[in-house]
């Protein structure tokens, strides 16, 4: 077996798609490439074909990932569970890099906030030893609020032959792109190469594909409508009584769905116990009624043999709840939820599931919103559940892209729970999610809504308008109104250092929020009329929503919603692109190497022919020829058990 062909296996794990090919050419040819697709979609896939490509050329290379707080787990079993690579931790802990020599190959994961540590950080002995990095893959995508290009154009002081940065996702970021270029300057080593990202505008036409720029946005989206349910539950008037309203956690719960957190109810001695009983479910089950219909939805997903879940929280409360209720439920099927929180940030639990569990049958992940990308590197995800919803309109948009877009057939359901009460989800969505909702667009850049897929989502915005003009008028003609702010912090979430404390200081946000939000749905021209018409408005509000539907969209530089069309970036020079990558070397490599193993197997030499090649393939490559060459072998070819069995087969030179 020839080694050349044989380490092109791993790329088994990784998704031929054109859009992502083009991005080691762009490096090629520019040195850089900048990647504003949405919200990260695809980047793990994106950036391992970056980081193998680099692999395959190099001995030796040095490869650095850099992502931000909370996000380096979550990368690591990405590289771990897809293409079989082990990258090492940098964090802010003492003595995090214990072994470092600029001599040797080098793959590391950097927590972005060790950057803000400056001198003395565990990253200052990389830093100090003037390695030039091969590649350095900036993961922007998962920031929320943006990035702070301070942290690399001061911090960083070392330099890059090829750069990859997955481009923030806020408009208020994209406005002036020029922290963007700053760092590709700062960081890229060829400073010929690293002037020319100031010929590049971010503009809508970066949605057209060419080979000509080194931005990219296209999103691997094929028109199809986006698929969203929404799930109705409601209370009896009587079991959420205001005498029982927990008053001392500074107002209503933040996230909604969860009455025990909102509300003292005689049943909350059984939902505070470490474990629930089958009975204690069930009675917890007849008094929370978002409970009760968040069951009817997964008892469909957990019977079934090709579906699986994944459901997102904003608390701790909420996640340990819904555990513990499915734990009590489905006891004979709790090695088919994953708890995030407790399970995919232990890395010796991952490290053994990868190696011993390869059969293990995931239906439902319960997850936060840390993550940097979709757990369909489990199981592709049939079902995205938002069982609390976020206030950011950011944060609900990554939920759904985060899920493998490529690796599956067709769009997952996305789930939303909504109370005909307006107590719980009905207020988070109506008030706090789409009062941030000029936080959906970014300034020039396309890209598709989740939140304006929601049916009815016109009148909840015609309310909302309606609400914040009312606060807004209210507190700016009344000297004190204590109940008004206070009732309009809590609905829209307003956070504390916004220091609302005042009828004048609520008026001047309110009125700013209204008026943003206004210029976004083009009614601006209507909200000085004191008594607004509201089917006029609810008329206005739907041509924009009408209009966001037929493609992509984004806010220009007026903040007024533009839309272009889908299949934009299916340009044709993407397709002649797209037509030459049968020769690619991921895709004729990947073939060749297949058909080498599939011989080698029948010949029931599998071994001899296979240690022979690995021992000629750089040090760098060799774990993740072995796993890839076991996921083939394994779900392919049907032969042998776990990894670990694998390897002890491997090393014994027996199958």
């Amino acid at each position: 077996m020839n080694a050349n062909d044989l380490k092109w296996i791993t790329s088994g794990n990784i998704v031929h798609d054109p859009f992502y090919f083009s991005i080691p050419e762009k490096l090629d040819k520019f040195g850089y490439c900048i990647d504003m697709s949405g919200y990260g979609e695809g980047k793990t896939d994106k950036a391992q074909l970056c980081i193998l490509d680099t692999a395959n050329r190099k001995e030796d290379p040095n490869i650095l990932i850099i992502c931000p707080d909370g996000c380096k787990e979550s990368w690591y079993l990405s590289l771990l569970k897809c293409a079989g690579l082990d990258f090492k931790f940098i964090n802010a802990a003492h003595g995090a890099v214990t072994y470092f020599s600029a001599e040797t190959s080098n793959l590391m994961l950097l927590d972005e906030k060790v950057l803000a540590e400056g001198e003395g950080s565990s990253f200052d002995p990389i830093r100090k030893s003037g390695l030039l990095w091969d590649l350095v893959i900036i993961d922007g995508a998962g920031a929320v609020d943006g990035m702070i290009p301070s942290l690399y154009t001061d911090n960083f002081g070392m330099k890059a032959e090829k750069l990859l940065i997955f481009a923030p996702y806020p408009s208020e970021y994209t406005t002036a792109p020029d922290g963007i270029k700053d760092i590709v300057k700062a960081l890229l080593n060829d400073s010929e190469k690293a002037k020319t990202v100031d010929s590049f505008a971010i503009d809508p036409d970066v949605m057209k594909f060419t080979m000509d720029s080194p931005l990219m946005n296209c999103p691997k989206e094929d028109g199809a409508p986006l698929s969203v349910r929404i799930e109705r539950y409601s209370f009896p008037e009587a079991d959420i009584p205001q005498t029982l309203h927990i008053e001392d956690q500074g107002g209503r719960y933040s996230h909604g769905g969860n009455v025990f957190e909102e509300y003292r109810l005689p049943e909350r001695s059984i939902y505070d116990k470490p474990t629930f009983t089958r009975s204690d479910a069930e009675i917890l089950k007849n008094k929370d009624k978002k409970l009760a219909k968040f069951l009817e939805v997964i008892d469909g997903i957990m019977n079934s043999d090709d579906q699986t879940a994944i459901v997102y929280f904003k608390s701790a409360a909420t996640i340990n709840y819904i555990d513990k209720i499915l734990s009590s439920i489905y006891y004979e099927k709790t090695g088919s939820i994953l708890y995030l929180e407790k399970a995919y940030f232990d890395i010796r639990e991952v490290k053994q599931w990868y190696e011993t569990e390869p059969e293990r049958r995931i239906r439902v992940v319960l997850a936060g919103d840390n993550l940097s990308e979709n757990i369909g590197i489990f199981t592709p995800i049939t079902h995205i559940i938002n069982y609390e919803l976020p206030d950011s309109p950011v944060e609900l948009q990554q939920r759904y892209m985060r899920r493998g877009v490529s690796a599956q057939p067709k769009r997952p359901e996305f789930i939303m729970f909504l109370d005909d009460n307006g107590l719980f989800d009905s207020r988070v969505l109506g008030r706090a999610l789409v009062g941030n909702l000029y936080k959906a667009f970014r300034m020039n850049v396309p890209s598709e809504n989740i939140l304006f897929a929601v049916e009815g989502i016109e009148d909840i915005l015609t309310d909302m308008v309606i609400d914040v003009k009312y606060v807004a008028d209210y507190t700016g003609a009344v000297g004190s109104s204590f109940d008004i702010i206070s009732k309009f912090r809590t609905e829209y979430n307003v956070p504390a250092a916004r220091n609302l404390t005042t009828a004048a200081k609520t008026h001047e946000y309110a009125q700013r929020k209204l008026l943003t939000i206004a210029k976004v749905l083009g009614i601006d021209d209507m909200i000085d009329i004191k008594d607004l018409d509201k089917d006029g408005v609810k008329g206005k509000v739907l041509q924009v929503v009408k209009l966001i539907r037929t493609g992509y969209s984004y806010v220009d530089k007026d903040m007024r919603i533009q839309a272009i069309p889908y299949k934009t970036s299916q340009t044709r020079e993407f397709k002649e692109f797209a037509g030459y990558l049968d020769g690619n070397p991921f895709n004729l490599g990947l073939k060749n190497a297949r058909n080498e193993l599939k011989k080698a197997v029948e010949s029931d030499k599998t071994f001899p022919y296979i240690k022979d090649a690995v021992m000629q393939i750089p040090d760098a490559l060799k774990s993740a020829v072995l796993y890839n060459v076991w996921i083939y072998c394994h779900k392919t070819l049907g032969i042998g058990g776990s990894y670990a069995e694998f390897i002890k087969a491997y090393n014994e030179g027996v199958i």
